[in-house]
C-alpha cells in the first residue's frame, strides 16, 4: 500500500485585503519554431493568472483546483510523492473571479525552476496576490514538468535535454561543490560561476535567452488582456525561483521593461556584457548556494539586497517545502517562518519600487534569516 505524503499548507497564505483569483491561458509565438520535444510549428507558451479579487464578489464560490489530475499525475511521478492528497490540490483562490472593481494592480512576472511546472509557487503568488498584485506565472514548454494549454493539450519535459544539459554530470556536480565551499568575494564567486558555466553548462547558459523570449511574448499578451486591471506607472516587476530567478535577473539587465527583480536561490547562468545593472534588484539564497548567486553584488549602480535563509535548501523555497516528508531537500527551516519571510521580502520590496510606498526593506526577526542592503 502506497504511503501517504504528509501535506504541511501553510496554516494561513492569504494576509492581504483581497481574494484571489485565477486564469489560465496559452499563447502561440508566432514564428519562433519550437526546437524541443516532438512538435513542430511555432513554440506554445502557458501562462496562470494570479489577481485580486474583492471578497464579497467570491463568496458561496468554490476554490479552484491547483493541478489538472493529469498534471497532478506528472508532479507525482516527477518529485516522487508517492501519493498526492486531494485536500492539498485545492487553493485559495477562484476560477476566473471578477478583477477588484475600478482598481489598477502593479504586475509582477514570474518563473519557476527549471523541470518544475507554473505552479510550484502557488502559495507565494497567492499571498502577493492578495496584497495587490498581479502576477503572471509562465511555462516554458517541454522544460517543465508539464504545461497545459487552453485547447486541453499539454506537453512533458523532453527527456533528451537530460543528455544536454552537462558536458559531464559528476565533473559538474564535483565543481559546484567546490565552488559553493570556497571562501572568495562577490568578484571572484562571479567569475568561477562564469568559468563552471562555460565549462560544465553551456546548455544552460545559452537557454536563458530563450526563457527570455517566452517571459517577452507572455508580458505582451497579458498587457493586452488585461490593459484596464494593470498599472505600469512604474514598469514591470520580475521574479523566479532557480533558473526563473537567473531569469530574473537577465530580464532586469537587458530589458528595460523591467524595472526591479527578485532572484530566489537561482545560479546566475548567462552571458553579461561589462554595462553595469540599473535596476533594484533582491537576491534571496540558501546558505550552500551564496556562491553560485553573487553576480547582482557586482558592477550594479541600483538599490540591491542579499536575504540569506539559514537552515534552508533549494527546494524549500518552493510549495515542495510543504509537499515532501524529510528534510534532505527542502532544509530543516520552519516551513511557516520560511514561508512568511519570503512573502515578506516579495511584498515589501515591490511595495517599494512599483508602488512607491517609501518603506523600508529591512527584513522581520528571525535567528535564520538574514537581510542585508550590499549597495
Amino acid at each position: 500500500m502506497a504511503r501517504t505524503e504528509k501535506i504541511l499548507a501553510p496554516k494561513k497564505y492569504i494576509f492581504g485585503d483581497y481574494a484571489v483569483g485565477t486564469a489560465c491561458f496559452s499563447i502561440v509565438d508566432e514564428g519562433r519554431q519550437e526546437t524541443l520535444g516532438n512538435a513542430t510549428g511555432d513554440r506554445r507558451i502557458a501562462v496562470r493568472l494570479y489577481y485580486p479579487v474583492d471578497k464579497e464578489s467570491v463568496e458561496g464560490l468554490e476554490r479552484a483546483a491547483i493541478f489538472s489530475e493529469q498534471k497532478k499525475t506528472s508532479v507525482t511521478k516527477a518529485f516522487h510523492l508517492r501519493r498526492f492528497l486531494d485536500e492539498a490540490n485545492v487553493a485559495d483562490y477562484y476560477e476566473n473571479a471578477p478583477f477588484a472593481a475600478d482598481e489598477e494592480f502593479p504586475l509582477v512576472m514570474f518563473s519557476s525552476a527549471y523541470q518544475s511546472y507554473i505552479e510550484a509557487n502557488t502559495y507565494l503568488l497567492c499571498a502577493m496576490a492578495s496584497y495587490g498584485y498581479i502576477i503572471a506565472s509562465v511555462g516554458h514548454a517541454y522544460e517543465f514538468v508539464e504545461n497545459d494549454y487552453e485547447d486541453g493539450s499539454f506537453d512533458l519535459f523532453d527527456k533528451q535535454i537530460n543528455k544536454d544539459l552537462y558536458t559531464s554530470k559528476g565533473g559538474a556536480i564535483f565543481a559546484q561543490g567546490k565552488l559553493s565551499k570556497a571562501r572568495l568575494s562577490h568578484k571572484e564567486a562571479a567569475e568561477q560561476m562564469d568559468a563552471f558555466q562555460d565549462k560544465y553548462t553551456p546548455y544552460l547558459k545559452e537557454r536563458v535567452k530563450e526563457w527570455k523570449l517566452d517571459i517577452e511574448k507572455a508580458l505582451e499578451e497579458v498587457k493586452t488582456r488585461y490593459a484596464d486591471h494593470i498599472d505600469l506607472d512604474n514598469g514591470v516587476g520580475v521574479s523566479g525561483h532557480s533558473y526563473g530567478g537567473c531569469l530574473a535577473y537577465f530580464l532586469c539587465r537587458y530589458n528595460e521593461e523591467f524595472t526591479c527583480g527578485i532572484n530566489i536561490d537561482g545560479a546566475l547562468f548567462g552571458e553579461y556584457d561589462d554595462t553595469p545593472m540599473k535596476r533594484p534588484f533582491c537576491q534571496i539564497s540558501c546558505p550552500e548556494n551564496i556562491n553560485l548567486e553573487t553576480r547582482p553584488f557586482v558592477n550594479t549602480t541600483a538599490d540591491t539586497y542579499q536575504v540569506t535563509f539559514g537552515d534552508l535548501r533549494h527546494l524549500g523555497f518552493s510549495d515542495m517545502k510543504f509537499y515532501m516528508p524529510g528534510k534532505l531537500y527542502t532544509g530543516k527551516l520552519d516551513s511557516e517562518e520560511m514561508f512568511r519571510h519570503l512573502v515578506y521580502c516579495h511584498v515589501r520590496f515591490f511595495d517599494k519600487y512599483l508602488k512607491e510606498a517609501y518603506v523600508e526593506f529591512r527584513g522581520m526577526s528571525s535567528e535564520k534569516i538574514k537581510y542585508k542592503k550590499i549597495i
